[in-house]
């Protein structure tokens, strides 16, 4: 009888182990990341203006979600004149349609890559927040959030969120 029991348990323990070992891995390979990128515009000088984002990231999977940098992208919208509008498009429609960007190509004001290792649990939000200094008489952005999967690091995977910010003070 005690060999029955100490056998029941053994092969209790083993199963246990391979549950768990098997829900682990599983929920390392299923994460989803629901993001939400938030801005405002407040005035820090007479010349200058402060962007600052808030990346509200959800993760709406089954397994943990691995983050270990966020891309920052931010662009001008406005003020353009008409031939430089119409100078970009000429860029844009004579690039190939393979080496071409998704987006048009508006100026480029700043690109930053900030690490952020973090680890977010299956229906936990994490939040991280970045501020862009830009000239005052700029009246329109647009600020893109690139999120790196840091759970496929054989794989360019993330999570892509774009927002846009018009000064109706302006």
């Amino acid at each position: 009888m005690v060999v029955g029991t100490s056998g029941t348990a053994a092969a209790f323990l083993v199963t246990l182990y391979v549950a768990d070992r098997n829900y682990r891995r599983g929920r390392e390979h299923i994460p989803g990341l629901t993001m939400d990128l938030q801005l405002r515009r407040v005035p820090a000088s007479q010349s200058y203006d402060a962007v600052i984002v808030t990346l509200n990231a959800k993760n709406t999977g089954t397994g943990l979600c691995r983050v270990d940098r966020v891309y920052w992208t931010l662009k001008a919208l406005s003020p353009y004149d008409d031939d430089s509008i119409a100078e970009m498009q000429q860029d844009f429609d004579s690039t190939p349609a393979s080496a071409r960007s998704v987006e048009f190509p508006w100026h480029l004001l700043q690109e930053e890559q900030m690490a952020q290792e973090v680890v977010i649990e299956p229906n936990e939000t994490h939040q991280v927040t970045y501020d862009f200094v830009i000239p005052a008489e700029i009246t329109s952005v647009a600020v893109s959030a690139w999120v790196a999967n840091a759970s496929e690091p054989k794989f360019a995977e993330g999570w892509y969120r774009r927002a846009v910010h018009i000064n109706t003070e302006a």
